[in-house]
């Protein structure tokens, strides 16, 4: 008996790869959405998130705005999932490093974050900028800081198990310590995404985060 879904698909075509009239393959769901995210982050870089609107992510990806909504409710719910992206990246950057100590583990973390996040101008740097700048206290705000603590939260974690090893100095207030080295995170990013000479920005980058790391360290830890 033939197969009338491949009948219907009309010679040449398959049922796993049928394209629209327009060219543009079909995708499955997942990746789809896949597609739509990661097409927001690249519009977020280029035209900041008031620039991010529903059609340039529907021509972007190539397809009909109404389509769009067959996979995100909203445009809040899409810049919701791309922001985890960067989210998700963040974390699995802070659990990628199995050194022993606290310390150890902070002095990698600040080695490879440039390498990891600030170079990458348009995929991280760029949007992750356009998100922590995002003003209005809508959906998107709202969870950009509630994702944005648990963070630092994670950060905050390692300097207290660094004072249960000895590592890290019993008396360091651990919150200030994070918002100091964020600070530095924010000036590495913003170097890069200024253009600034990488050559002086690797070495003033080296110097501020050694300078972090020996300040939060006990006198006797070198």
């Amino acid at each position: 008996m033939p197969d009338l879904h491949q009948a219907r698909l009309g010679p040449g075509q398959s049922a796993l790869a049928s394209e629209r009239p327009d060219g543009h393959k079909r995708l499955p769901g997942s990746e789809r959405k896949a597609q739509i995210t990661q097409a927001t982050l690249r519009l977020a870089a280029e035209h900041g998130l008031h620039g991010v609107s529903m059609s340039r992510i529907a021509a972007a990806v190539g397809i009909s705005n109404a389509a769009l909504y067959r996979h995100f409710n909203s445009r809040d719910d899409i810049l919701i999932a791309a922001y985890d992206l960067l989210d998700e990246r963040v974390h699995r950057w802070i659990e990628s490093s199995e050194a022993p100590t606290a310390m150890q583990r902070l002095r990698v973390l600040c080695e490879t974050h440039a390498s990891v996040f600030s170079v990458d101008v348009e995929g991280f740097n760029a949007p992750m900028f356009q998100f922590i700048v995002w003003i209005p206290r809508d959906r998107v705000r709202e969870h950009v800081d509630i994702r944005h603590r648990a963070v630092l939260d994670a950060f905050v974690e390692i300097l207290e198990q660094g004072k249960a090893q000895g590592v890290v100095r019993a008396d360091l207030d651990s919150e200030l310590a994070v918002s100091e080295l964020y600070a530095w995170i924010w000036w590495e990013d913003l170097s890069y995404l200024a253009g600034l000479d990488p050559d002086s920005t690797r070495k003033r980058s080296a110097e501020m985060y050694g300078r972090l790391l020996r300040d939060i360290a006990p006198a006797s830890v070198s």
